[in-house]
């Protein structure tokens, strides 16, 4: 599968209307979701000299970590796509152990002490979850921002019970340090006249927001209307949006 991925490539050009740092971004997939997920954006983003691709990092289906590609640790807007083999999981908490070990590893391994994620659906899922679970300890990164596509925090019904997933969130909100300096955008997509994206309910993303709200995490939720599920992460004005967050200013 790493095979189908973006090679690592250079920084086409240099933008006067960015500030570069050697902060790497993550870009994490949904469920069934591998390479073609981000190859698009992660082309896009070179061209248009806002970040590049630095390396792969392949988990394979024993949950073993396979990094590929050269990494300097310089300050170019580095990016780093994530693959999971196993893509088709029947639920999101395998993804939550194997995203905490590439953070760990990449801290491990680099020396990565800070870093920004962009996770798509199942991939935010887990990647709140690693935060909210883990993101205290002293050997992973410490979390700048991470942008949510159409993540679906609590898979409960609606006016039913939450989902065992969302009721370990609750439980673990104390975890989170009363002093993190990070951000979380919660990006939702509704398609015409529908409280849904056609895969998430709204009600399920924005679930995320009782969670973080008594903690130092500065959280923000963001509506793009006529927007699919999967264009979330595949339209060319999500990409534009997508840099905004990530680089640019937190929105109000």
């Amino acid at each position: 599968m790493s095979r189908l991925a973006v090679a690592p490539q250079p920084l086409m050009r240099r933008r006067t209307d960015v500030t570069y740092s050697a902060v790497p971004t993550l870009l994490i997939p949904g469920w069934g979701g591998h390479a073609w997920t981000y190859n698009g954006l992660l082309r896009w983003l070179a061209q248009q000299g806002y970040g590049h691709k630095v390396l792969t990092v392949r988990v394979d289906w024993h949950g073993g970590l396979h990094f590929a590609g050269d990494w300097s640790v310089t300050a170019t807007n580095p990016l780093i796509q994530v693959l999971f083999d196993h893509s088709l999981t029947r639920d999101y908490q395998p993804q939550v152990k194997w995203l905490t070990a590439i953070l760990a590893a990449l801290k491990a391994r680099y020396g990565v002490t800070a870093y920004n994620a962009v996770a798509h659906s199942w991939g935010g899922s887990a990647a709140v979850h690693s935060l909210v679970l883990h993101g205290h300890r002293a050997d992973l990164p410490q979390l700048r921002r991470l942008i949510l596509l159409g993540a679906p925090v609590d898979e409960g019904k609606a006016g039913g019970p939450a989902d065992m997933a969302y009721e370990r969130l609750r439980a673990a909100q104390y975890r989170l340090p009363v002093t993190y300096q990070s951000a979380v955008i919660n990006v939702y997509g509704t398609l015409s006249g529908r409280l849904t994206d056609g895969s998430v309910p709204v009600y399920q993303v924005t679930a995320l927001r009782p969670i973080l709200a008594d903690s130092a995490v500065t959280y923000r939720e963001v509506h793009v209307p006529e927007t699919s599920h999967g264009q979330l992460h595949a339209s060319r004005r999500m990409w534009r949006l997508i840099v905004r967050l990530i680089w640019g200013q937190i929105p109000k």
